[in-house]
Parts: structure tokens; sequence; C-alpha cells
């Protein structure tokens, strides 16, 4: 199996500002909207100036409007052509209200992130924005790896205030816009295939106060590369905690944490085993779409006693020249005849 070379850069928060469910709530989306008591629609007639306008609304956003919908609920339709938010509760007064629109728990934007690669070069990509796609692009290809970002995470009630030694990995979603080839607003999504990366709850991505850059990095199986000092600008100590901690996850998670009775195994691609492997519980295995060759194949040295092709047919081996001894409930096939053997 080929071993993939994973890329890496950083991003400059200079100048940036991010938004979450609670780092600058309330001051990411904000318009008027009309509502009316008991409905559960809103519909906007105007952006309010200094925030991110209805061109950015989403269904599964949060929406309050203090008064009309004092306590935030989640946004379950949006039509940009009317511009008619559909959301799940009801309005409590008829009125035309400054509607707050925030992003959910786990979502994340980045606007005016900075790329930057020490040595970045069309030889030694990613040189700019333009090397690094989100998974949810139009233009991603899901043969391609993902990128992703490690950063320093805060208490939730103390989101200016960097944890040291706390970092979550969050998966590049998409690109909001591309400002230029090395600035951008940027999805960013939380991960929760790496569990020493996982954002716990009561903890957050750090303002952007708080912290100068991220570590930006392609991964696979959910672990990210590594870098030193002189390889990433700002908080060197994200590349190599990025390395580190994704090293720990997965050998923890393939050897079994303290106190349980089972290790969970986070891989994904082919797999050699040599020895012997023992299942406790119920496995699935799932045809790939498209999959022509054999689905399941069970081998003796140059002889195939049992496979199941892509049409989902048992086949049995024909054994040619005397058969095996027979077992009560076993199967053989030979010359054309199918055995099977009884008490």
């Amino acid at each position: 199996m080929a071993v993939p070379t994973l890329k890496f850069a950083s991003i400059s928060l200079a100048g940036s500002t991010i938004y979450s469910s609670v780092v600058n709530r309330d001051s990411f989306i904000q318009v008027r909207a009309t509502y009316v008591v008991g409905e559960n629609t809103a519909t906007v007639y105007e952006d309010r100036d200094g925030y991110f306008g209805s061109g950015s609304i989403q269904v599964g956003y949060d929406i309050r409007s203090v008064g009309e919908v004092s306590t935030a609920v989640t946004i379950t339709g949006w039509d940009p052509s009317t511009k008619v938010i559909t959301f799940d509760g009801v309005a409590e007064a008829s009125n035309n209200g400054i509607t707050r629109i925030n992003l959910p728990p786990g979502k994340i934007l980045i606007e005016s992130a900075s790329f930057v690669k020490v040595g970045g070069s069309s030889a030694n990509p990613p040189n700019s924005f333009r090397d690094v796609t989100g998974s949810s692009d139009p233009e991603y290809n899901n043969s391609y790896l993902k990128w992703g970002v490690i950063a320093q995470l805060a208490s939730t009630s103390s989101v200016q205030t960097p944890l040291p030694g706390l970092f979550g990995q969050y998966e590049l979603s998409s690109f909001d816009s591309r400002i230029s080839t090395t600035q951008a607003n940027i999805f960013l999504t939380a991960s929760n295939t790496n569990p020493g990366f996982k954002e716990k709850n009561g903890y957050s991505i750090t303002r952007q106060d708080g912290i100068s850059s991220l570590f930006l990095s392609e991964f696979t199986s959910s672990l990210m590369t590594i870098a030193s000092s002189d390889d990433i600008s700002g908080q060197q100590s994200l590349g190599l905690a990025a390395y580190g901690v994704s090293v720990g996850s997965v050998v923890a998670a393939f050897s079994g944490s303290k106190g349980t009775s089972a290790a969970t195994f986070p891989f994904t691609g082919s797999a050699q085993i040599t020895g012997s492997l023992s299942i406790t519980g119920s496995s699935t295995f799932a045809l790939n779409p498209n999959q022509t060759g054999d689905f399941f194949l069970i081998k003796s040295s140059s002889f195939n006693p049992l496979k199941v092709n892509s049409d989902g047919v048992a086949i049995f081996g024909k054994f040619l020249n005397t058969l095996p001894t027979a077992r009560e409930g076993g199967i053989a096939y030979s010359g054309s005849n199918l055995y099977v053997g009884l008490e």
C-alpha cells in the first residue's frame, strides 16, 4: 500500500475573526425580519450593516429574536428567493425584530484567514490556498486526502484564554469565499475521528485574540503530519502536538484503554493480518460500489474452498482428485456433484 506524503502549512489569524456557537456569538449574521405570532416562519426584509447578511443563512443554524423568538431555535428551512426562514418553534409576538443567526455547535467560520507556508513552492505544496480544498467543496474529489487544522482550545466560559496543551482537530469543510490566493473565509467542522482531538463539552476553539495561528495539514486515518518550529508560523507546538496526540490516540485504540474490555478499530483501507483475528459481536462486510472482483474469499494455499462473487453468489471450491473426510454438516463440491455430510 502506498504511503501518503502529508502536506502542511499554517493559517495566520492576524486580522481574522472566528465565529462559532460561543466565539463572537450574536456577531455573525444579523438581519431584520417580520414575525407573526404562533407561526414558525420569519421573513427577512433587511440585512444589518457590519454583519454577515441573509446570503449566509443555512439550514441548521440557530435563530433568535428577543421578544419574537427569545430562546434560540433551529432553522429547518430557508428560501433565498422569498427570504422566508422556517424554524422549529413558533413566534411569541407579531413584530419586526432584529434577528441574530448563529452557527451550531461544532461548526466554525474563520473570516479572513491568511495562508502561510515556509518554503512553499510548486515543488513543495501547498503554496497557497489554491492547493487546498474543503471536503464539502464541489471540486473536492473523495480520492483526495482531507485537510484539517489543529487549534488550541479554551473553556467556553473564557474563550479568549487558550489552555496550554489542550488542542482540537477540525476538518476543513469548505471555503465560504476566496478573497485571494492567500486569504479566504473558511468553514471548519469539529472532527470526531480522533479521540485525542475531540472538542469536548465545555470547550471551544479559542477566540482569535487568544491565539495567533492554526496548524493546517492533510490527514489520513485521522492522523495529521508533524512540523517543527522552522516549518510553521505562530505557535510552533501545534505541529508537534498534532503528531504526538494523533499517534497516541490510534495506538490507544488498537491496544484498548485501561478499564475497558475491548478496543475500537478506527481503520479504513486495506489491511494484512498475520495470525488469528477474534471478533466479539456482529460484523458486516459491505460490498464496494461498482466492485467487479470477488467480494469474499477464503484461501487455503492454492485452493479456494469458498468465495462470494460481486453478485452475492456463494461458490464452493472444486475438489479435483479425492473428496475430503466427511464431516457432519459439511458441504463439498466435486465432479459436478455437491456432497453434504449427514449424521
